[in-house]
C-alpha cells in the first residue's frame, strides 16, 4: 500500500522538478537575441517545430503540433509571414492544402536563437566541473529520449 502511494506521488515529483527546472532556467536569464524580443511564445514556438522538422508542414499538423486552433495559428502565421520568417504555399495537388515553411530569415532566427543557448550552457558548464556538466548532458539526453518514445506511443495509439 505504502509502495502505491509513492508510486502515485512519481507524477506529482515529475511535474514539480519539472516546474523547477524551468524556473531555475529562467533565473539563469535564458535570453533570447534581440532580433526576436518582440516575437510571441506562440510565434517562436511555430519557428522551432518547423526547424525541427526540417521540411514545410501543413497548416493543420502544424497548429495540432502548437497545440492551437487553425485560426490562431492562421494570425500567428500571418505575422511571421509578414516579418519575413515564414513563406506560405498552397500545395500544387491541393490547393486547399497550404503549407508553411522557414524563409532564410526564419532559419538566421532559429539560428541565432540557438547560437544563444549554447552560450548559456556554456556558462554553466564554466561554473561546473566536468563530470558534473557530463552528468547535467546525460540527464538531458535520457529525458528527451523518453519523452520521445512517450510522444511515439502516443502517436502509434492514435493509429
Amino acid at each position: 500500500m505504502v509502495e502505491d502511494k509513492k508510486k502515485q506521488d512519481l507524477p506529482e515529483q515529475l511535474a514539480a522538478a519539472f516546474e523547477l527546472t524551468m524556473h531555475q532556467l529562467t533565473l539563469l536569464g535564458h535570453r533570447l537575441p534581440k532580433t526576436v524580443e518582440t516575437m510571441t511564445p506562440q510565434q517562436l514556438k511555430v519557428l522551432s517545430i518547423l526547424a525541427f522538422a526540417g521540411k514545410p508542414l501543413p497548416m493543420s499538423e502544424l497548429s495540432a503540433r502548437v497545440g492551437v486552433t487553425p485560426g490562431t495559428l492562421t494570425e500567428v502565421a500571418k505575422r511571421l509571414v509578414k516579418s519575413g520568417h515564414l513563406s506560405r504555399e498552397r500545395l500544387p495537388e491541393d490547393d486547399r492544402v497550404v503549407q508553411l515553411s522557414l524563409t532564410p530569415e526564419g532559419v538566421a532566427t532559429v539560428a541565432a536563437i540557438r547560437r544563444q543557448r549554447i552560450e548559456l550552457f556554456r556558462e554553466i558548464c564554466a561554473a561546473l566541473d566536468r563530470s558534473t556538466c557530463k552528468a547535467l548532458l546525460e540527464s538531458h539526453q535520457f529525458i528527451a529520449e523518453t519523452y520521445g518514445q512517450v510522444h511515439l506511443q502516443r502517436q502509434e495509439g492514435l493509429e
